[in-house]
């Protein structure tokens, strides 16, 4: 009787942990775990046993809640709600956490081929591709010695890169929260 009081509260700790999660999944989920308990109860183990294969309530929830926020993100298609799940995996995934490096680069060179193209209407003197003796610099640059090489095409090619950067800051995020989600599945 005290083995099955054991379960019981260790099922009670999941589901407590689980509360995040919808109803319905929550119920599943104990409700798998509680027929994998007593199946190897039956096979003879004690209820000791039986759970320390499970570990601790809260650390086998964690996979399923993880599970759940990842999927959620993915499924929601927003950025923002991917690059914050990604966020909260950094400090333990390392594919989280090249997602967001890779998300950060993107966006901060998409914005700057922005504030560019803002300049440039503004102030058309002071952007461009500018070509020189030591180079080319694309952007904003001290015009000493220096020739605008695109003209008034810099504006496509600033519009490129704000499209190329848009896919590729979006690619590094759906791409990290996918692989973070093939490393975390649950197990049940």
């Amino acid at each position: 009787m005290t083995d099955h009081m054991d379960i019981e509260a260790w099922l009670t700790r999941l589901d407590l942990a689980l509360q995040p999660l919808p109803e319905g999944e929550r119920q599943d989920i104990v409700g798998e775990t509680r027929g994998h308990l007593e199946e190897r109860v039956d096979a003879g183990l004690t209820s000791a046993s039986a759970l320390a294969g499970f570990g601790r309530a809260e650390a086998y929830a964690r996979a399923f809640l993880d599970d759940y926020a990842l999927t959620q993100a993915l499924d929601s298609r927003r950025s923002l709600a991917m690059a914050r799940v990604l966020f909260d995996f950094a400090g333990r995934s390392l594919v989280a956490t090249l997602g967001l490096v890779g998300f950060v680069v993107f966006s901060a060179t998409m914005l700057g081929a922005l504030v560019c193209i803002l300049i440039k209407l503004i102030r058309p003197d002071l952007i461009g591709l500018w070509s020189g003796p030591s180079g080319m610099v694309l952007g904003i640059a001290d015009h000493a010695g220096l020739h605008d090489a695109l003209g008034n095409w810099v504006y496509l090619v600033l519009a490129g890169l704000v499209l190329v950067d848009a896919v590729l800051a979006r690619f590094s995020l759906i791409a990290a929260v996918k692989g973070v989600k093939g490393r975390e599945a649950p197990i049940a």
